[in-house]
């Protein structure tokens, strides 16, 4: 599980080369967007496991009142 913002910018990073330029996902990644919107477009592309592990990332932070 990602654990720390470096992981988290890695797995984004990772994540975002593998992804076509038209894609809605990639391109909330490119704009910046809130986790969520990026989330949200991950699932409704079918990319459900990253969304899944962006949450728990989120998760993690708010319970660590990061």
């Amino acid at each position: 599980m990602v654990q720390t913002d470096s992981q988290l910018d890695e797995m984004i990073t990772d994540f975002r080369r593998m992804l076509p330029v038209q894609s809605a996902t990639a391109q909330a990644i490119d704009r910046q967007e809130p986790w969520q919107k990026v989330a949200l477009n991950a699932v409704a592309e079918g990319y459900v496991e990253f969304a899944n592990e962006l949450g728990r990332f989120i998760e993690v932070c708010v319970r660590r009142g990061v």
